[in-house]
This record gives C-alpha cells, structure tokens and sequence, in this order.
C-alpha cells in the first residue's frame, strides 16, 4: 500500500470548483481519446482483457490471501480459465458450426415458412369467427421489419466475433500481466498525481473502479445465466438449434433497453425456418425468452448487477443507440459503463475540489483573524 504524501497548503486556483473539475476532466478526456487513437489496433483486445481481469482478479485474491506468489497464483487462475474455455469451445463449436450451417442453408426459405405459418393462423380465426388478416401483407411486413433490425445486429455481431478471433493470442498474455502486474503500474500512475491532489484521485479511481469491476462481473454472470436458461427452455420446448439461440439471446440481453426486443427475433427466425413452423411453436419461443428476461428482471438484475450509478432512462437510450451507429455491438455493450464511470469521475472531481476550496478558504480566515 502506498503511504499517503503530504498535502502542501499552497494557495488555491481563484476559479470555481466546477470550472476548475470542468477543465481537468475534458484534459483528461482529450489524453484518453489521443491514447485510445494510438492504441486503437489493439483497442479492442485491451478492453476484453480488462473485462476478464475484472472477473479473474477476485480469484487471484482469494489465491494470495493463502500466501501464493503473485505469478504462482495469477498463472493458476489463468490456465484454469483457458481450460474451461477450451472444455466448452471443444463441446459446443462442432454443434454451433453444424447449427449455423443449417441456418444459413434454410434462411432462404425464410419467407415462404413464414406466408405459411400467417395463412394457416388465417384460416384458423376465419373456421373460429374471430377476425382474418392478410397473410401476404403482413409476411413482407414482417420481414420487413426484422430485415431491418436483424441484419444491423448481425453485421455487428460478426464483427464483434471476428475481433475476438484476431486477438486470441493478445488476450491472455494482456489478462496475465494485468492479473500479475496491475497494482504495480496503478501505484507507479498514482504517483505522477500532485501532492494536494494525491488523495482525490485515489478516491475518485476507488470508486469508479470498483462499481466498474462490480458490474463487469453482473453483466457477465448475467449473460451466462440467461444462456443457460434460454437454452433449457428452447431445448424443453423442442425449438431447433437451441444452443446457438441460448447464446445469443444471452448477448443481446446484455444490451441495455433494445437488447430485451433484439432478442427475442433469433428464435422466432430460428421457428420459421425450422421443418414445423408453427405459430405454437412461435409462441412457446417467445415465451421462453419472456420467461427468462423474467427471471433475469426479478432476481439476477437485483442481485448479481450491481447499480453502478444512476443514470436516466433517455440517456442510456440515447447512449446506447450512438454506441452501436458508431462501434456496432461492441459499443452496445459497452455504452453503460463508460457513461457511468463518465459520470463517477466528473461529480467525483468536482465534490472533491469543492471541499479542497472549502479548506483553503477556511485556512485563508483563520490566518487572517490570527
């Protein structure tokens, strides 16, 4: 732990705090957008190493609190995880593989499964006296629709895979040196702070990082349950390519707002396609994605997703809409805690250089009455 240095009590900037917060933090926001722009190669594998760090480093701590070297015990974390990684790639790849392959052969077919499924409702509520509808106008609506939505979130969702393919090697070589080496090069960047400034930005880094760790982790465990329990349901409701559909809702679902409507066109497609597209097949889909975005609304959001701070509703709306026009999912995934930490950072800088102020013009009083 590095001890704290000495505030020096020289006299203050004449400018308000807010103005003065104002202008370090768009300093610091122009330093991090040069940096991201030098770096951008590698921005992305330096972002998904993060977020792994954040979600290994826990089992790192639990490993040097029993006395393990750090290496010993950043390098034991690791190759468990790559194992597991590997487990699961070696089980689940040949049947995504076959699964995609079988998507993309019947996709052509989309919209004749879907004329069907419209004209056999159709003469369903025409035989009960319920009401018709026009099977053809609503099919090229329809697909309309989710031609529109879908092939947005495909596109970005291929990109944001084909990253992940490319930085396989940078990945885990970045998570372990972070793993071994982070508090390190923390301390060493905490040391170029100024001295009255050495204790505000250790309170303000406190904080932001760890609603940031903590909510890493909820949305991770959050994708991961969703997928396990889509997964189930789609496989006990007898929907086709149910491991695929499981994970991929459970990607969406990350996506605050828009993800909940994302998710729920794959299995609907997935119907369609499928050698029994029913409108009761439909509808049990849908409601195993409604069941578990229940699930995930009343339990794994309240419990697991830490509320990193509170943001209004038209902002991660807005947020999340230019994070995905401008960075595709990636972007989408990401918006939230970015804006959160934004927002950490700036009321942080600015309560603290308020009571810096304050101390500053009480020290001025007191020597000015002695």
């Amino acid at each position: 732990m590095i001890e704290r240095r000495h505030s020096d009590r020289r006299a203050g900037s004449s400018y308000h705090p807010v103005i003065l917060a104002t202008g370090v933090f768009l300093a610091g926001l122009l330093a991090v957008f040069c940096i991201l722009f030098v770096a951008n190669p590698v921005i992305f594998a330096l972002c998904v190493s993060l977020a792994l760090f954040a979600v290994l480093s826990p089992a790192v701590d639990y490993f040097l609190q029993r006395g393990w070297p750090t290496a010993k015990a950043s390098g034991t974390v690791m190759g468990l995880a790559t194992i597991g990684l590997i487990l699961v790639a070696a089980l689940l790849y040949p049947l995504l593989m076959t699964q995609v392959k079988q998507i993309s052969e019947q996709v052509s077919h989309l919209d004749q499964q879907l004329l069907l499924v419209l004209t056999n409702t159709n003469t369903w509520l025409v035989s009960h006296e319920i009401s018709s509808i026009n099977a053809q106008e609503l099919t090229d609506s329809i697909l309309k629709q989710v031609g529109e939505q879908g092939s947005s979130t495909i596109d970005s969702m291929t990109t944001f895979f084909s990253h992940i393919a490319t930085s396989l090697v940078l990945i885990p070589l970045v998570t372990f040196f972070l793993l071994c080496d982070f508090l390190t090069l923390r301390n060493q960047a905490m040391q170029l702070l100024p001295n009255r400034h050495f204790e505000l930005g250790w309170l303000i880094y406190i904080r932001a990082a760890t609603q940031l760790q903590s909510y890493i982790r909820g949305i991770s465990i959050q994708a991961v349950i969703m997928a396990t329990v889509t997964t189930i349901g789609f496989w006990i409701a007898g929907i086709d390519y149910a491991p695929l559909l499981g994970i991929i809702v459970g990607l969406l679902n990350m996506i605050p707002f828009f993800g909940i409507s994302l998710a729920k066109i794959p299995p609907v497609v997935a119907v369609l396609i499928s050698s029994d597209p029913s409108a009761l097949n439909i509808i049990l889909a849908l409601a195993v994605v409604m069941i578990a975005q229940a699930v995930d609304n009343g339990f794994v959001i309240p419990r697991i997703v830490a509320k990193a701070a509170s943001l209004h509703p038209l902002t991660v709306m807005l947020g999340v809409m230019l994070g995905g026009y401008y960075f595709g999912f990636f972007g989408l995934i990401l918006t939230v805690p970015v804006m959160f930490s934004v927002k950490v950072i700036f009321s942080e800088l600015v309560r603290g250089l308020s009571h810096q102020h304050l101390n500053i013009r009480m020290d001025a009083l007191i020597q000015k009455k002695h």
